[in-house]
């Protein structure tokens, strides 16, 4: 099979790059004896051959699974460590390492109290904390030894004990494996020789990078969800909904961290970057027309799949959300040093500016739809998502008296708005763009409250509406839980709180986080801030709505057949032949048009009314008796 896709790819006139196998871990891993991989020795006879056919221009390699490119280490307790590729990577007819790469980014759990929240980082979004897991965390750091740990979290760190290379058995650690030879290790004892394999001799390509659409996909990106398949899975702790979000925040790390000259160094062979980013591929890039396909279930079977799937088609088209701020406030005019968006994720498909306005009024436009703040901070415009950890505890003993001279005074006020002020439900209209940018309209609700009151809202963007609907929730949540606001004075020490930050008030016993609003500095730091709660930013999605596609009439090359047939009245010249039209489906007209030459055709009539033309007979007609006519025969 390999070998005749190649002869196809000769025969369309040669092609860049080819691969002779994908992921074929369960054979690259089969020993016919204590070091000998068979189906290795396969691929190197694989890979001539195919030069063979395919020439010196073609690069050539194999997809190594992310978890197979870098050794076989056998669980039988005999301690071998094998480099078993090395042979294959270090072929002359190799030209460049493949792997396809899905190693998790993250290990993200419900609630605010597992390990990576701790460590301060404000949600599995930030690009940040998933550049930080690209090399480092799981694979690299730590692994879990069992289902049972994965649920505790107990971590164990990936140690080499008296070798002292833990980067043999790390599955991230791609810089190491690249830039250091390879020793085998048969029973666990370290070969005096090398492998064949060359430090930094060939470049790296991701021949797949990928993440599903669907919650916490960083969190095991190489699964995909598909009921009708056994090998169906959801990421680790996933909750199984939709979620573009993470797919995008997936690529843009990835693009961003190897983007950068300090985590992907310069071969000392071929002058060229450890990992050739302009040729990797990202998995899946779909040829079927969106929104044709998925929402054609009845001419694709899997269109069902794509909502959860590693799918590109429908999603690459949106903006970022943190370009497009970006993008407006360099528009306003402000330099890009004083612009700060990593706190921004999510994307749009869509926005539209109807009039001549202030970027201020997109950006705020913006904001409340997304639920993000906007604080000026040591010279810089910074843009963070609400819902952040405190930054900060007070305690009664923190805050300053209103009566600073005497001491006196409350050090703390607190309000409570009243019910009637506060929305029963919000209403918001958006566009979809998967139905030709119609509107479409999307309702959050309280049931159990004293408010009657509605607020509607249309916003010039265009959004998938389930994601809309979690939106509409979080901000009639966010306004519930805003009604509590604290106003209090802090000492100059204090200093460091900007406005947008978060801090845990600890009053009478009852710890309540407040977003900071407003600061005037004076004597004190007088601070207005309003009652957050963190779970509005983990709510689920809305329901998925289908689309109906309009689908486009194609008419084809009609049926035309010259009927030579008896003069059928005397209006009726006797030489002029009669026509008969058939399409399917009929246009409503068709033009006749004629010429003495191939050029020169000038209308002559149209025919308005469809031919019946019966399908020709499968099988043949029994003869009639000849010079008679049948009217009761049809053919």
């Amino acid at each position: 099979m390999i070998l005749h896709y190649a002869h196809l790819c000769a025969a369309a006139g040669g092609v860049d790059a080819f691969l002779i196998g994908s992921e074929m871990r369960g054979l690259t891993t089969i020993r016919d004896g204590a070091a000998s991989y068979p189906a290795v020795d396969a691929l190197r006879q694989l890979a001539a051959d195919v030069r063979a056919i395919l020439g010196p221009d073609t690069r050539i390699s194999y997809a190594a699974d992310w978890s197979e490119y870098f050794g076989h280490h056998p669980d039988d307790g005999s301690g071998d460590v094998f480099f078993h590729l090395d042979p294959l990577w270090a072929d002359d007819e190799i030209d460049f390492v493949g792997i396809d790469i899905y190693m998790p980014l993250s290990d993200w759990r419900d609630g605010f109290e597992h390990l990576d929240a701790k460590d301060g980082w404000p949600a599995i979004y930030d690009r940040a904390y998933l550049q930080s897991n690209i090399a480092g965390g799981e694979g690299f750091d730590w692994f879990y030894a069992s289902d049972a740990d994965r649920s505790a979290q107990i971590r164990t760190p990936i140690t080499d004990g008296a070798h002292g290379k833990p980067r043999v058995f790390r599955c991230k650690d791609l810089r190491s494996w690249w830039s250091n030879e390879h020793f085998d290790r048969p029973g666990g004892a370290e070969t005096g020789a090398p492998t064949t394999w060359v430090p930094q001799s060939k470049p790296v390509r991701f021949t797949e990078i990928g993440c599903p659409a669907i919650d916490r996909g960083t969190n095991q990106p190489n699964v995909f969800f598909d009921p009708k398949s056994s090998e169906s899975e959801v990421p680790y702790f996933s909750r199984g909904w939709r979620d573009d979000a993470i797919q995008r925040a997936y690529l843009e790390a990835m693009h961003l961290f190897w983007g950068e000259a300090t985590n992907n160094p310069v071969s000392g062979i071929t002058g060229n970057r450890m990992v050739n980013m302009g040729e990797c591929a990202v998995w899946t890039w779909d040829a079927r027309p969106y929104p044709f396909f998925p929402e054609l279930t009845d001419v694709w079977s899997d269109g069902e799949n794509w909502r959860l799937g590693h799918w590109l088609t429908g999603r690459l088209g949106s903006v970022a959300l943190a370009a497009l701020v970006r993008h407006l406030c360099l528009r306003a005019g402000l330099p890009a040093e004083r612009i700060d968006v990593s706190g921004l994720w999510g994307a749009i498909e869509g926005y539209a500016i109807n009039a001549i306005e202030a970027p201020r009024n997109a950006l705020t436009t913006l904001g409340r739809h997304f639920g993000f703040d906007a604080v000026e901070s040591e010279g810089v415009i910074r843009f963070f998502i609400r819902g952040r950890a405190a930054v900060a505890s007070l305690s009664f003993n923190d805050l300053v008296a209103s009566d600073a001279e005497s001491g006196n005074g409350e050090p703390i006020e607190l309000t409570r708005a009243q019910e009637t002020e506060l929305p029963q439900a919000l209403k918001w209209q958006i566009a979809r763009a998967d139905e030709d940018y119609d509107a479409a309209m999307v309702e959050a609700r309280r049931i159990t409250v004293a408010s009657d009151r509605i607020s509607s809202e249309s916003f010039p963007m265009a959004v998938p509406p389930e994601e809309a609907e979690r939106r509409c929730r979080r901000a009639l949540m966010e306004a519930w839980a805003g009604r509590e606001t604290a106003s209090f004075r802090l000492p100059p020490s204090r200093l460091a709180l900007d406005p947008a930050d978060v801090v845990a008030l600890d009053h009478d016993g009852r710890i309540t986080e407040y977003r900071l609003t407003n600061i005037a500095d004076g004597e004190a730091r007088m601070i207005e801030g309003v009652r957050q709660d963190r779970e509005t930013g983990s709510l689920p999605p809305g329901n998925p709505r289908p689309t109906s596609p309009e689908r486009p009439m194609v008419f084809g090359a009609p049926d035309v057949v010259l009927l030579d047939l008896p003069q059928v009245s005397e209006d009726v010249a006797a030489h002029r032949p009669l026509i008969a039209v058939n399409a399917a489906p009929w246009p409503g007209e068709v033009a006749v048009y004629r010429s003495a030459a191939e050029d020169g055709f000038e209308l002559l009539t149209s025919v308005s009314r469809r031919a019946k033309m019966d399908p020709p007979c499968a099988t043949p007609r029994v003869a009639g008796l000849d010079r008679r006519r049948s009217h009761a025969g049809r053919v």
